[in-house]
Parts: C-alpha cells; sequence; structure tokens
C-alpha cells in the first residue's frame, strides 16, 4: 500500500513539473491579448494620463495664487543717515527683517481659465478617441496576422497532401520503370515534382515562422520564445452574402471615431480663439497681503486687502491680428472636418466594394477548387489506363494545387475584408 502510495505521489510530481502542452490562440484570444499588452496601446493609455494631469493643472489657476517673501539684511554701514544739525546725526537701516505673505485670487481672466479648462476636457476626449481608434488599428494588423497564418497553414496542408500523393505516385512509376513499361524520364520528372514540393514546404515553414513572430509581438508577446505557439482557426468558416452587412455610409459616419476627432478638432479651434481674445481681455483680482517688518529696532505686523484691475490697452491692436489668425485657423479645421467627411464616405465604399469582389473571387476559387478535382481523377484514371501521358498527370496535380491556394488565399482576403467593412462602419 505504501509502496502504491509513493508511486501515485511520484506521478503527481512528474506530471505537475512536466511541461503543458501549448494552448492554441483563437483569433478572439489574439485579439483580447493584443488589446491588453500590445506596446503602442500602452503608449497611447499613457498619453490619457497626460492629458487628465494638463486638465488638473489648468485647474489649479482657479485657486488662489499664494506667495511668501523673506528678507534679512546687515549692513556695515547704516543705509540711511540724517544730519540733524546742531543735534547731530541720526543713523538708520543698519539690519533689519521682512517677512511677507499674499494671496491673490483671480476673479475675471476674460474667461482665459475657465476656456483652457474646456479645452483640456477636449484634450482628454481626443486622447481616448485616439487610444480607440489604436485599438481598432490593433485588432485588423492582429486579424490580417491571424489569416496571413491562417492561409499558410492550409498550404502547408496541402503541400503535405501532394506529397503523400506523389510518394504513392512514385512508387507506381518505379514499379512501372521496372517493367519496362516507363522509361527513366518519367521517374526524372516525378522526383522533379517532389523536390519542387519540398522547396515548396520549406518557404511556407519559413513564412510561417515570421508571421507567427509579428502575430506574437503584435499580442505583446516575446519573439525570442516562440515554442509551441499555434493559432486554432474556426472549425467552421462563415462565408456569406456581403449583402447581410450593408449599411448606408452616411448612418454611419457619426459613429466613426476619426469622424469624432474631426468634430474636435473644429471645437479645439473655436476654444483657441476665445483663449486668444480671452489674453486681451480685462482681468480683475482680489487679494490679501499681511507682513512682518523689524527695520527701525521695532517690531511691526500688518496685513492688507487688495483689488487689482488690468486694461491691457496697448495690446488690443497687436491682438487683433492674433484672433484673426486663430479665425483662420477655425476655418482649416471647418474644411478639414467637411473634407475628412468626404474621404470617409470614400473609404467605406471603397471597403465595401472589395468586400463583394473578395465575395465573388471565393466563389469563383471554389468552383476553380471542384473543377481541378474532378480533373485531376480524371486524368489519374486515363493514365492508369495508358490514355494519357505522365506530363499530364503531374501538371493536373500542379492545377489542383494551385487551385487550392488560390482558395485558401480568397478565404483569407474574404476574413480580411469583411474585417475592414465592418470597422470602417464603426461595428
Amino acid at each position: 500500500m505504501r509502496k502504491t502510495l509513493c508511486l501515485i505521489i511520484i506521478f503527481c510530481i512528474s506530471a505537475a513539473l512536466r511541461p503543458l502542452a501549448a494552448q492554441p490562440y483563437t483569433l478572439d484570444d489574439c485579439r483580447r491579448i493584443a488589446l491588453e499588452k500590445n506596446a503602442q496601446l500602452q503608449e497611447m493609455k499613457i498619453g490619457e494620463q497626460t492629458s487628465r494631469h494638463m486638465k488638473k493643472q489648468a485647474l489649479t489657476y482657479f485657486f488662489p495664487n499664494i506667495s511668501a517673501f523673506g528678507m534679512g539684511f546687515k549692513a556695515t554701514d547704516p543705509m540711511v543717515s540724517i544730519d540733524l544739525g546742531m543735534l547731530g546725526s541720526m543713523a538708520m537701516l543698519q539690519d533689519g527683517v521682512l517677512i511677507s505673505a499674499m494671496a491673490v485670487q483671480p476673479v475675471f481672466m476674460g474667461g482665459k481659465v475657465f476656456y483652457s479648462t474646456k479645452l483640456a476636457d477636449i484634450g482628454i476626449r481626443a486622447s481616448e478617441l485616439f487610444t480607440v481608434q489604436k485599438k481598432e488599428e490593433i485588432l485588423v494588423q492582429t486579424g490580417e496576422y491571424f489569416w496571413l497564418l491562417y492561409s499558410l497553414y492550409e498550404k502547408r496542408n496541402t503541400v503535405s497532401a501532394m506529397q503523400q500523393a506523389l510518394d504513392s505516385l512514385y512508387k507506381d512509376v518505379q514499379q512501372a520503370q521496372k517493367a519496362g513499361i516507363l522509361g527513366q524520364n518519367e521517374v526524372l520528372k516525378v522526383k522533379l515534382q517532389k523536390n519542387t514540393l519540398s522547396t515548396r514546404n520549406v518557404e511556407l515553414e519559413n513564412g510561417i515562422y515570421l508571421a507567427t513572430m509579428a502575430l506574437a509581438r503584435q499580442m505583446g508577446l516575446p519573439v525570442d520564445s516562440l515554442e509551441g505557439f499555434v493559432i486554432d482557426p474556426p472549425a467552421e468558416l462563415h462565408i456569406s452574402d456581403p449583402g447581410e452587412y450593408y449599411v448606408e455610409p452616411a448612418s454611419v459616419l457619426s459613429g466613426r471615431t476619426e469622424y469624432q476627432l474631426l468634430e474636435i478638432g473644429v471645437r479645439a479651434a473655436e476654444l483657441e480663439k476665445k483663449i486668444e481674445t480671452a489674453s486681451y481681455m480685462p482681468q480683475v483680482g482680489v487679494g490679501a497681503l499681511y507682513y512682518y517688518e523689524n527695520l527701525l529696532d521695532k517690531n511691526n505686523w500688518n496685513g492688507a486687502l487688495m483689488a487689482t484691475f488690468r486694461v491691457p490697452i496697448s495690446d488690443w491692436f497687436r491682438g487683433s491680428f492674433a484672433i484673426r489668425q486663430k479665425k483662420l485657423e477655425e476655418t482649416k479645421a471647418q474644411i478639414r472636418k467637411e473634407d475628412g467627411r468626404q474621404q470617409l464616405l470614400m473609404q467605406i465604399r471603397q471597403a465595401w466594394g472589395s468586400f463583394v469582389e473578395s465575395y465573388q473571387k471565393y466563389l469563383l476559387a471554389e468552383l476553380s477548387v471542384e473543377e481541378s478535382l474532378e480533373n485531376t481523377r480524371l486524368n489519374e484514371e486515363y493514365f492508369r489506363a495508358g490514355t494519357v501521358s505522365l506530363t499530364e498527370l503531374l501538371a493536373a496535380r500542379g492545377f489542383l494545387q494551385e487551385s487550392y491556394d488560390k482558395k485558401t488565399d480568397a478565404i483569407r482576403d474574404y476574413q480580411l475584408a469583411r474585417s475592414l467593412y465592418l470597422q470602417v462602419t464603426g461595428r
């Protein structure tokens, strides 16, 4: 019993220490991890924090401006000496101390502080939208790398199947050559085809390795440790008519991150104009001063209330040109918004056209595979019957491999076009 228990414990420990098999990554897994760990996205999030600190900095201008001042001195000779004639002279200010504290509360700064905080709010919103935009880009790029790997996996599977079929054919051709039915030239043709497939397989393996590195980097994973990194494509690929996804471009424009950024650009230009205008408005503040001084060998405490009023009269002429510049910037922002709107509409329509085109190419590729399969089947039967040459059979198999590869590429292009169309329509 004890021996059995020890064996169970040893087995459990060894199982725990044994490295676990790698968990394949689905498309959703890749997207989720990319949103969590992507380096560019992390940088954008830091930009959001920077914008929030800028707003907090702007809010501090609503608080009183408090300052303190202190001074002490001791002169070699009195700083003030008064001649009193027959009474002699009087010396003052040979040493002394002065300490003061003052607080000034802005009451009206022409609206500059108010508009600055509003501009800071817009900066925060813009940073958030830039982060959303970066997330959308990361999701699209992650999908591109994922479906690229999918296509390379499928092409590798196609090459493997072709190699197995070619190995079987090679054995048949060797037997036929030994029996004197076929010549050595036919054997060499099959060997050449086998070497071509081997070369293709090497190219695919290198492409898979590079694409895996690109996807891992996109997901924020170390690219120097990719052992066991594999993707798990969907078991059933849903390829449907693009008409199921169509929406009117103008109806989804307001939901686009890019369009919202264009609107924010216009609002920011308006606020910058108001801030510039506020710089030349009258400014009012109130404050309090309290101080202690001992300059004439006597302690004195005193305080005062004050009000400040500033009118920048000489700056009005110069400021009028600065305000006009801001108005022009506002006009430019309006032009950028309208031009950006047109570009977004074009982008949506272009994405729709690519989506429809990819679906049509997939249907053609699928039909091509069916025809190539039937053509290969017939050539194999005719070759066994001796009515077609080995060259024709190898050519038929080559067309079949090409058809499979085109179908794989068509599936990849469809998935990417679908993803892009959903992204540009705000979905």
